[in-house]
């Protein structure tokens, strides 16, 4: 027996294969008739960064820009999601049913795309891959340490460069 599918994570890393990649998730939840909580995680300031900025500034100053600079991108990144999901979709996210959410989140990676899956509590998790060269790996490192540590069911959309494929065309 099939499990039904109710809510589904869909993870985005905004590369240049996101939008055949978002069509593919929002059809299949149009088909199972499903709702999609769109996530993009912000990797965090790296140590040498926040040693710089600690060295040059003073303590408040410097726990002042960390967050100014964070929540501003998070912001930024989350307005960005909204007006893509709108052309994409033709409508704006208050009109439409398939996006229940958008989340954009700073941590790692893959920490946070497990964590998102619990509290959202996901049927199923949708990422994307680069497909396309013999001597690459198919999945990239978060790809796959999720679907090693997941809980739930992890669905890898493999986008080549294939003219083929008429779903993974980008939109010119």
């Amino acid at each position: 027996m099939v499990p039904e599918v109710k809510t589904i994570l869909y993870t985005t890393a905004l590369g240049s294969h996101t939008r055949p990649v978002f069509r593919f998730t929002v059809g299949l939840a149009k088909q199972l008739g499903a709702r999609i909580v769109l996530l993009h995680v912000v990797e965090p300031l790296s140590n040498s960064v926040r040693f710089l900025i600690d060295s040059y500034l003073k303590p408040d100053a410097a726990k002042d820009l960390h967050h100014q600079a964070t929540q501003g991108l998070l912001e930024k990144i989350h307005q960005r999601l909204e007006a893509f999901c709108a052309e994409e979709l033709g409508t704006t996210l208050e009109q439409t049913e398939v996006i229940s959410e958008i989340r954009v989140v700073s941590g790692l990676a893959c920490e946070v795309i497990l964590y998102e899956a619990d509290q959202r509590n996901a049927d199923l998790i949708v990422m994307g891959a680069h497909t396309g060269h013999a001597h690459t790996d198919l999945l990239g490192s978060t790809s796959r340490r999720v679907t090693l540590l997941s809980k739930r069911p992890v669905l890898i959309v493999p986008v080549a460069d294939n003219p083929d494929n008429e779903w993974a065309k980008p939109l010119i």
